[in-house]
């Protein structure tokens, strides 16, 4: 949907898990991490419509500007929020379990 994508996961959120790795792999780290989040998201929301809901979001994609899209979304998916927050916490919670291998200590 959005051309300059979220970024749920940055360097800090990296840092406060103690994962330190260069430059080049925090780059594509933190690509994959908010690119997973998004797509989680994104299937999370399409779970919680109606066949007609999702028929009116897929045109709205096609048709209306990300603004509107988020409007949309907002009154349509009332836990937005929830849903967002909680893929974050899964998606961070997935990096700490891995923060030993990212940091190439195991």
């Amino acid at each position: 949907m959005d051309s300059d994508p979220q970024h749920y996961i940055t360097v800090e959120t990296l840092r406060e898990f103690g994962i330190t790795i260069d430059e080049t792999t925090v780059t594509a780290l933190l690509s994959h991490l908010n690119d997973t989040i998004e797509e989680r998201i994104g299937a999370e929301i399409i779970e919680s419509l109606d066949d007609e809901q999702l028929k009116e979001l897929l045109a709205l994609q096609e048709t209306g500007t990300e603004d509107q899209v988020g409007e949309w979304i907002a009154a349509h998916v009332p836990d937005y929020e929830q849903i967002v927050q909680d893929n974050i916490d899964i998606t961070v919670g997935e990096l700490a379990e891995s923060t030993d291998a990212i940091n190439g200590t195991v």
